[in-house]
């Protein structure tokens, strides 16, 4: 299993809310900075397709704030 990470800020399929593959959340300074996922397609709830965390979609909405 490989992971890939990500800054909350980038606009990539695994920060973005419709993401439905597993992520978890590295902190700092008790503020979110890095978002690391499994490296495989999982299905987005807004194009009804499997993607991958690095695909990004013009429906891209952040995930958390």
């Amino acid at each position: 299993m490989s992971l890939a990470v990500y800054r909350v800020t980038d606009k990539k399929c695994a920060t973005c809310r419709w993401w439905q593959g597993q992520r978890g959340v590295e902190m700092r300074a008790n503020q979110p900075y890095y978002v690391k996922v499994v490296a495989t397609p999982a299905p987005c709830m807004a194009g009804g397709q499997a993607r991958t965390p690095n695909t990004v979609c013009p429906r891209w909405q952040i995930w958390e704030k």
